[in-house]
């Protein structure tokens, strides 16, 4: 894997901004002919030469590039580009071609701001990523896992996937997914348009088209269209918590991990409050009163629809892709049942405050965090702005609790009815307990577990948001980073390949223990210079049991 490819993993949690606000298929739906949910397709002919670089895919065959221990397949269409009459419309299967496709560049990244990406951005934006071991035959069925990056519904690409797995014995595919006003906007003359029934849900259609592609080509590169894992980061995590529930995926994995991500009102709004946004938009954009308002917003230059970002852009409850909120679905084991890890970081909340919070606006800031009218003395109690260095490190705590922390808990309880669940926190002691700290420190910040669980620990002080303060790495501590990362590396891959993070128990120093809800809610945390396991202490550490649980404070996470 390229340098830029691990740094692009990196930048893609640093801008993951707001998971649980900034976080399909079994018979197909309108404009995409998915496969039954029955089982994987049949394993494609191998090709000429038995020239591993190159698959067959059912539009024809692709070449890639082969490098010491991995070979990757770069920028594979997996829809017709989403342009003209395809803009907000479902994504369409992709062309077949004669000659072999060169898969040795990303392909573009959908239209989004400038600097998240290194790709070129265009329209022309739904292509896929496949990283097979070296080696690796078509049908070898080696597990695959489906990385959806995250990027706060608005940024992000598939050059952001976890490609350095890829060497350790999976089939690694990374997609990129119409983003912002292109991805989720809601308009009723769109529904009618697309005579599909969805809402606002290209982005997740794109997702659901790409999981599609993995079923009927995945055998060409090696991969068990049987075993794939979805995995998503921040944004990408509340997709997955979607396609949990969407019936359009029953079938289309068997597995999911949710890092840094939301499932509760606030990720997947109801259709009415997204045509609210949608309605805004198109009035913004000066459509509302076109007389085909679809042409309208059809004809617009994509300039215009970025200018839209300050819109809240996220997955629509729309009765048809998703069909009930995820966090009421789990608890009545409406989703589509399969093992789950869910966790993240103990920081979750200092990327998204502003540092230089003045203590004036300390109260009105923890307010924000409740629904208006809602009593905040609780909240306003629980975090005293005394505690803290500085203000904008309570807001943070209190953000991170309420929004990340809390909300997993509360999925991890629903889902243990059900399914087996694994749940995780990842610590760095370094970094987020600083001595005597006088200043913000960003500590062990939204999306860092992603270094840990690729094995890419040495790119960690390229992270924007590394923040070691003025305590340098000794050997001792690298070393201990090192070793916390193959522990965590092994237990995802494990997870992969048979639904149990603990495998056969051979490659694991400490068992992670399964959460069975409420009654004891086991976690692995993720720390050095020990693993540790825990019941119940992280609920009271994030004071979900005392103010952000679901029978505590109201259900927007």
């Amino acid at each position: 894997m390229k340098t830029r490819q691990i740094n692009g993993l990196a930048l893609v949690v640093a801008l993951s901004l707001s998971a649980c606000g900034g976080g399909g298929g079994g018979t197909g739906f309108s404009g995409i002919a998915l496969p039954p949910a029955a089982g994987p397709a049949p394993v494609a002919p191998a090709p000429a030469q038995d020239d591993l670089t190159v698959a067959v895919t059912t539009e024809g065959k692709v070449a890639g590039s082969a490098g010491a221990n991995m070979v990757s397949f770069l920028g594979i269409p997996y829809a017709q580009p989403p342009v003209g009459a395809l803009r907000w419309a479902p994504p369409q299967l992709p062309a077949a071609h004669a000659a072999t496709l060169q898969a040795k560049a990303f392909g573009n990244a959908c239209p989004q701001a400038p600097g998240a990406v290194s790709s070129s951005i265009a329209e022309d934006c739904l292509y896929l990523n496949v990283w097979k071991p070296a080696g690796t035959k078509p049908g070898d069925k080696l597990p695959v896992v489906f990385y959806i990056h995250g990027g706060a519904f608005t940024l992000g690409s598939g050059e952001m996937g976890p490609s350095p797995l890829a060497s350790r014995g999976v089939v690694v595919v990374s997609i990129n997914y119409r983003l912002g006003a292109l991805g989720y906007l809601a308009n009723k003359a769109l529904r009618a348009a697309n005579k599909d029934g969805s809402l606002g849900n290209f982005a997740v259609m794109d997702q659901l088209a790409a999981l599609g592609w993995v079923q009927k080509n995945i055998a060409a590169f090696g991969g068990d269209a049987g075993n794939v894992t979805l995995w998503g980061t921040s944004a990408g995590a509340t997709q997955s918590f979607s396609l949990l529930q969407s019936p359009k995926a029953k079938g289309l994995f068997q597995r999911a991990v949710m890092q840094s991500g939301g499932a509760a009102e606030y990720s997947n709004p109801s259709m009415d409050t997204s045509l609210a946004v949608g309605d805004t938009a198109v009035q913004n954009l000066g459509c509302s009163a076109a007389t085909d308002i679809v042409a309208c917003l059809r004809a617009l230059p994509v300039s215009a629809l970025l200018e839209q970002g300050g819109l809240k852009w996220r997955p629509t409850v729309d009765a048809q892709v998703i069909t009930q909120v995820p966090a009421r679905a789990f608890a009545t084991g409406n989703f589509n049942q399969v093992p789950v890890m869910i966790g993240g970081v103990y920081d979750e909340g200092t990327l998204f405050v502003d540092t230089k919070l003045s203590a004036t606006y300390y109260p009105l800031y923890l307010r924000g965090l409740a629904p208006a009218g809602y009593d905040t003395t609780a909240i306003e109690a629980a975090y005293p702005i005394g505690n803290y260095a500085v203000p904008a490190q309570g807001i943070a705590r209190a953000m991170g609790d309420a929004m990340y922390a809390c909300g997993n808990s509360a999925r991890r309880d629903a889902l243990a009815a059900w399914v087996p669940v694994y749940g995780w926190e990842m610590t760095d002691p370094q970094l987020s307990f600083p001595a005597s700290p006088t200043a913000f420190y960003y500590g062990t910040a939204h999306g860092m577990d992603s270094y840990y669980l690729t094995g890419t620990v040495d790119a960690l002080p390229g992270y924007p948001y590394y923040d070691p303060g003025s305590a340098t790495p000794d050997a001792a501590t690298t070393a201990q980073r090192k070793a916390l990362s193959a522990q965590m590396v092994a237990y995802l891959l494990n997870f992969a390949k048979n639904g149990d993070p603990n495998g056969d128990g051979r490659n694991v120093a400490t068992r992670w223990p399964r959460s069975m809800g409420p009654s004891d809610r086991a976690l692995i945390e993720f720390t050095y210079p020990t693993v540790k396991t825990s019941s119940n202490a992280f609920e009271h550490t994030h004071k979900c049991d005392t103010l952000w649980g679901p029978d505590v404070f109201p259900p927007m996470y």
